[in-house]
């Protein structure tokens, strides 16, 4: 989904939408990516052209990248002009009532440093759009010092043991450099877990900083529900409510006490999300 841009279709009323997921106790994150559809008349394109926000070739074509709409244009995040376009994009999306944001697809080269100025960008416009509320901003890719800005995610694995076992020493190195807040997708992104696989799975990732499962269509349902009594996980849930309840707040703010200024953002916002729970 490009940032400001709904399917009336689909989501005639987004306010209402995300109002409605508020009253049953929802939060509501929604996913922009900064590719943006390359077609004149969309109105996205349109303003970035006018603002010369796209990034260029050597030769001074615009770099055009497929993503989800098709051929599309990236913001180059690296100005400062045009990382306030943006923020008037995402503050426009976020009036909607999202609570935070999930940066996707924000590395069109091997150049990392594009997804964290892109999840600087949101942070400064969460941040200014209602002080009252610390942002939360996800994104799949960083460089030194995201962890200012946004939590990280590993991007997409597979449903399989082997990545099973490589998210956790991803989680830990990622820790290790300086990012205190990461996850992989629980269960598998691609593919279909088996109930073992994602029981266990389960029971690793109530100790990462972040537990949140995903997976992408066609594949079966990803939920602990969704497996039957062949391998039921609920003694994992268990786990998880009770360190949820006590042993990981009490983490979280040891964490927040001990933490160095700049990430406090980040820890004051999973505090945040947990004490309402």
């Amino acid at each position: 989904m490009n940032v400001d841009d709904f399917p009336q279709e689909r989501f005639p009323d987004p306010k209402s939408l995300v109002k409605d997921l508020h009253h049953i106790g929802f939060k509501a994150i929604w996913m922009p990516d900064p590719g943006i559809k390359h077609e004149k008349g969309y109105f996205v394109y349109d303003s970035g052209t006018d603002h010369d926000a796209w990034i260029q070739e050597a030769n001074g074509m615009y770099f055009v990248g497929d993503v989800w709409p098709g051929p599309c244009v990236f913001p180059d995040f690296t100005q400062s002009k045009i990382r306030s376009w943006w923020a008037n994009l995402v503050r426009d999306f976020i009036s909607n009532g999202v609570d935070g944001i999930w940066n996707d697809m924000n590395e069109p080269a091997i150049f990392k440093a594009y997804g964290m100025l892109m999840a600087r960008s949101t942070y400064e416009e969460m941040e200014l759009a209602d002080k009252r509320k610390h942002p939360f901003v996800l994104t799949r890719a960083g460089f030194i010092a995201s962890q200012r800005y946004a939590a990280m995610w590993t991007g997409d694995n597979l449903s399989n043991w082997e990545h099973l076992h490589m998210s956790i020493s991803m989680v830990l190195q990622l820790g290790l450099s300086g990012q205190p807040l990461s996850r992989p997708d629980i269960g598998g992104f691609a593919g279909n877990a088996t109930p073992k696989l994602f029981g266990r799975w389960m029971g690793f990732g109530a100790m990462f900083p972040l537990c949140h499962g995903h997976s992408e269509t066609d594949t079966i349902n990803h939920e602990p529900w969704s497996f039957g009594e062949e391998e039921p996980p609920m003694c994992v849930l268990q786990l998880k409510y009770v360190l949820k309840q006590e042993g990981l707040k009490i983490i979280i703010l040891q964490l927040v006490r001990l933490s160095p200024k700049g990430v406090h953002g980040d820890f004051h916002c999973v505090w945040e999300f947990i004490a309402q729970a």
